[in-house]
């Protein structure tokens, strides 16, 4: 019903409404507990980033995880009728272009953040140095 013509930009903005007609609760299930692990995980990100004496990297963790996390957020309502129409894409899942850059470009840096919060260089004293192809690799 939904996919035949009835929702405008099936394929971009109401893609989670299809999917919801196909997949049915399991699947719409499925989609939130992903988002809400990869919310929990860049949130996890930043603290830990912040914990390591990295606050540039906590913040954008942060504000990358919260700003996906608000996009499908905003995408769900806005299918289930709650919300007034915005043609905000539902992150990772809908067919458009620069909003898959873009989430992919934030998905990076979360990971990026991560990857030097888990390699940090100790300080202080008796501090165990980073192994060698870390530090060949500076």
């Amino acid at each position: 019903m939904q996919k035949l013509f009835y929702l405008p930009e099936a394929h971009n903005d109401f893609l989670f409404a299809v999917l919801a007609e196909e997949l049915g609760l399991i699947g719409v299930g499925l989609v939130l507990v992903l988002f809400l692990i990869l919310a929990w995980r860049a949130l996890a990100i930043g603290a830990a980033a912040l914990r390591a004496g990295r606050p540039f990297a906590a913040y954008t963790a942060w504000g990358l995880g919260l700003w996906l996390s608000l996009q499908a957020l905003i995408n769900m309502g806005v299918n289930m009728g709650l919300l007034p129409t915005k043609g905000i894409t539902l992150p990772l899942v809908s067919a458009g272009g620069s909003s898959l850059v873009a989430c992919c470009v934030a998905l990076g840096l979360i990971l990026r953040a991560d990857l030097e919060t888990r390699h940090a260089v100790p300080a202080g004293p008796g501090a165990t140095p980073l192994p060698r192809r870390l530090r060949e690799a500076r």
